[in-house]
């Protein structure tokens, strides 16, 4: 199989830990959805990242349809926990979410600030409010338990916080988040969130 992430996209590195969690083998294609890449546009004529392109040729798009396709197809270990699994990586991916969408405004808008615009704004206090949702979730659930083996909820989580620290380290808006915090860095050791953290 051939992966199509870039190395920044925090929905590449989701579907990226995915596959280096359960063991799956895939040749990997680094590539600049900005620069309307030919070779991505080719299998996901969005030219947005991820793509998975199977070993039959079949190019799948869009982090949730890889996941279920690598949930069905490679079951264990699995990443569709219980429901509080499912809050947690709905409140990250959330936060991923509007983090993602603040830096396409951005470059939509400039040079007018998109931060400052009122959308910018409920973006800003989505991440704010995802992240102080997360930090309750896991004083309530996760603080000091490692996890034997990850699932969406961990994934999204390391991925929410890094994308955060890497896109956005000295907004005067982050909140402080402790516990997620040093949960996040005993995570951050398993080699599959190590090796893929942005850069």
């Amino acid at each position: 199989m051939r992966f199509f992430t870039s190395p920044t996209s925090p929905y590449g590195r989701m579907v990226r830990v995915a596959l280096l969690e359960k063991g799956v083998a895939f040749d990997l294609a680094m590539v600049d959805p900005w620069a309307d890449d030919a070779g991505l546009r080719e299998v996901n004529p969005a030219t947005r990242v991820p793509a998975l392109v199977l070993d039959d040729g079949i190019a799948l798009s869009e982090t949730s349809v890889i996941l279920s396709w690598l949930e069905r197809e490679f079951p264990r270990p699995a990443l569709f926990g219980d429901a509080r699994c499912l809050r947690r990586a709905g409140l990250a991916i959330g936060v991923i979410d509007a983090a993602v969408q603040t830096i396409i405004g951005r470059k939509a808008t400039a040079p007018t600030l998109f931060d400052d615009t009122p959308l910018g704004l409920r973006r800003r206090r989505a991440m704010v409010e995802g992240m102080q949702g997360l930090e309750l979730q896991v004083q309530r659930d996760c603080a000091g338990a490692a996890a034997a083996h990850v699932e969406l909820d961990v994934i999204a989580s390391v991925v929410a916080l890094d994308y955060l620290q890497f896109r956005f380290a000295e907004a005067p808006w982050r909140v402080p988040t402790p516990a997620l915090d040093a949960w996040v860095a005993q995570l951050r050791r398993r080699p599959a969130f190590a090796d893929t953290l942005p850069r």
